[in-house]
């Protein structure tokens, strides 16, 4: 069974009855869940109100369980995983690096591990750990190819360069942008007046 299966059928686990009056959806327009447990259905808000001091204690506890597990859920990694290695790219921005050349980011490990070869010794490889590309040689050529990945829609190549710009990096015109200073008539002095 796949988990799209599964994910369909813990939907399905909650009969399409009401709690407290056993009508069917047929019976009425649309059955609505409890908004604390969402493990039963009712047709009415009169019915809920009914069946409230049976369903009380089950309510509490479930509503309980799911608070838990919203709040120890693992929050989604930033990037996909190292297009090369495979390994979970690291929270920190310095454990991986955008490639605009192929619009991969990969970690860090994988950007410095072809400058040595087996036995140690420094190799002078200035090419993209995933597609082989030369590493631009001049500041144009770099800002090209930003701007290339950025006509494909690529969301990184977007970001870096409104970055390049606010930082002035690449021979770029520094833009930052400039909020008026907001300035408050000064209080009058005591002696002043």
């Amino acid at each position: 069974m796949s988990t799209a299966d599964n994910n369909n059928n813990s939907k399905d686990d909650i009969p399409n009855i009401c709690a407290n009056c056993g009508k069917g959806e047929e019976g009425s327009n649309s059955l609505k869940k409890c908004s604390a447990c969402l493990s039963v259905k009712y047709c009415s808000r009169e019915c809920q109100a009914t069946h409230r001091p049976q369903h009380k204690k089950e309510c509490k506890k479930r509503a309980a369980e799911l608070h838990d597990k919203k709040l120890f859920k693992q929050p989604q990694p930033l990037h996909e995983d190292c297009p090369i290695c495979f390994v979970r790219m690291p929270y920190l921005n310095t454990g991986y690096r955008y490639q605009s050349c192929c619009g991969k980011v990969i970690c860090s490990g994988c950007i410095h591990a072809p400058v040595y070869d087996n036995e140690g010794n420094t190799v002078d490889n200035q090419k993209c750990p995933f597609c082989r590309a030369p590493h631009p040689k001049t500041n144009v050529e770099a800002i090209k190819r930003i701007k290339k990945r950025m006509e494909v829609g690529d969301a990184d190549a977007i970001y870096n360069l409104g970055n390049y710009y606010f930082e002035g990096k690449y021979g770029l015109l520094q833009d930052r942008v400039c909020r008026p200073k907001i300035t408050f008539p000064a209080p009058a002095r005591s002696w002043e007046t």
